[in-house]
């Protein structure tokens, strides 16, 4: 294999520290941005950064590995518009990418494209692992439709990996970017009743192992991209808490919570227990496992 990728999304909260990895790993990484300048001056590890009307089979004939992170964030409150917008950065925005693949002579080798651990609905505390069904809501929608699209790369001889990943936790971004300011400030609670399972992954094991997905040539298909060890919410709250030495005692009601965001409260009340089982079978090594230390890394 070459040691050439493409990533799109390099610019966010799990594009950045890939890169960097990448990089130091012998590739010459490439990003996807709407401003490449701007990605070149923020993200200092990339050879060369493209418009995405830059993202032709002629492009991707000179890539070996492409990774496809980018799509419109999820927080904040769900309307039409906004729901539209989630759906389709995610599903054509991946479209266009394997129809560039399709027309790339030689093809890559390797398209890794994230889904979310959304994909299996809320599901009580059923422990999920890769071979259980989709969910019916809108995000497991939409992460079906995400995944199929992507799939489509399967047929034209490209290894396909398509991890889903759960809440990732990491300095200045992710989950922990909202909470912290409340945590920090005594105002930190739990949601809704607590009870949900939240599956998590530090960023440090993520980026790991989207490395290995690139890498490993046994590795294809799915894979839960979760710490071994899912908590429930009000235990994240409570360890959080802990790790600052602020109290957390003043919880967000269901009710509240559709009122202030609407369709984007049933993500926060939402109950996923999933298991990185088909990542463990494949021998990946979870660096951070434990929450309360994980968070320690971080905060």
């Amino acid at each position: 294999m070459s040691k050439r990728i493409l990533i799109t999304g390099v610019t966010g909260f799990v594009g950045q520290p890939l890169a960097v990895a990448l990089a130091a790993e012998g590739w010459a990484v490439h990003g996807v941005s709407r401003d490449p300048g701007r990605a070149m001056a923020k993200v200092p590890s990339l050879t060369e950064a493209h418009r995405s009307s830059d993202v032709t089979g002629a492009l991707l004939s000179d890539f070996s590995a492409v990774v496809s992170l980018a799509g419109e964030s999820v927080g904040g409150r769900w309307n039409r518009e906004k729901m539209r917008q989630i759906e389709d950065s995610r599903v054509d925005g991946t479209r266009v990418l394997v129809d560039a693949i399709e027309a790339a002579d030689p093809r890559p080798e390797v398209f890794v494209s994230a889904s979310a651990m959304g994909f299996y609905g809320s599901r009580g505390d059923k422990e999920l692992t890769e071979t259980d069904s989709a969910g019916d809501d809108f995000l497991a929608g939409v992460c079906q439709a995400w995944e199929r699209e992507a799939e489509r790369a399967k047929a034209l001889g490209v290894r396909v990996v398509i991890p889903r990943i759960g809440l990732v936790l990491g300095r200045d971004g992710g989950a922990l970017e909202a909470m912290l300011p409340l945590f920090k400030a005594g105002l930190g609670g739990r949601i809704g009743s607590g009870r949900q399972w939240w599956s998590w992954i530090h960023l440090d094991d993520l980026v790991r192992m989207i490395c290995a997905f690139v890498t490993e040539e046994g590795m294809e298909g799915a894979y839960n991209a979760v710490s071994p060890e899912p908590v429930r919410q009000a235990e994240l709250t409570r360890i959080l808490a802990k790790v600052l030495g602020r109290p957390a005692f003043l919880p967000a009601p269901a009710f509240a919570l559709k009122a202030a965001l609407g369709g984007f409260s049933a993500e926060l009340l939402a109950s996923r227990r999933l298991l990185p089982t088909r990542a463990r079978q494949a021998g990946f090594g979870f660096r951070h496992s434990d929450l309360e230390a994980a968070l320690r890394t971080i905060v």
